[in-house]
């Protein structure tokens, strides 16, 4: 799938704009130069100093298809894996809690693997041990409260 430069340049205009318009509203800091709204708004300026480029470009280019769709996504195996993909997501969201991080994280990595043709042992092999590393590194070194829910607690 590829976005015109029209539309790309129109979209992060919109955004640039709405993000300068939230930074002017950011309170002051007392006794300091710069206030919170100094790093949005650099950051909004070259959102929208960008998306007028990519509308230049746009425009430049001539009359094109806001969205080209490849083969590759108009298949029905791709179209099953996007929706697999958000709906595994909606299931994080309501059984992680629950359920706990690690069985849902291993779940669902498995079955994003077996979508991406991985051999079903291997892929078991590698879900579980990522859900563990990612439990160990967001748990221990990031310090994230991840839901326990059916696990017990592990020595990290």
């Amino acid at each position: 799938m590829r976005f015109s430069d029209t539309t790309l340049g129109a979209f992060f205009l919109l955004y640039g704009v709405l993000l300068t318009g939230y930074a002017w509203q950011l309170p002051d800091i007392p006794g300091q130069q710069y206030g919170a709204a100094t790093f949005p708004l650099l950051i909004s300026i070259g959102f929208i100093a960008c998306s007028l480029r990519l509308l230049y470009e746009g425009i430049r280019q001539g009359k094109q298809p806001w969205v080209n769709l490849a083969a590759e996504v108009k298949s029905p195996r791709a179209l099953a894996g996007v929706a697999t993909t958000l709906l595994l997501v909606i299931f994080y969201i309501f059984f992680a809690q629950s359920v706990g991080f690690i069985p849902t994280a291993i779940l669902m990595t498995f079955i994003m693997f077996l979508i991406l043709k991985v051999h079903p042992v291997k892929a078991a092999i590698l879900a579980i041990i990522a859900a563990f590393a990612c439990d160990f590194i967001f748990r221990t070194m990031l310090l994230v409260p991840l839901p326990f829910g059916l696990m017990p607690r592990l020595p990290w």
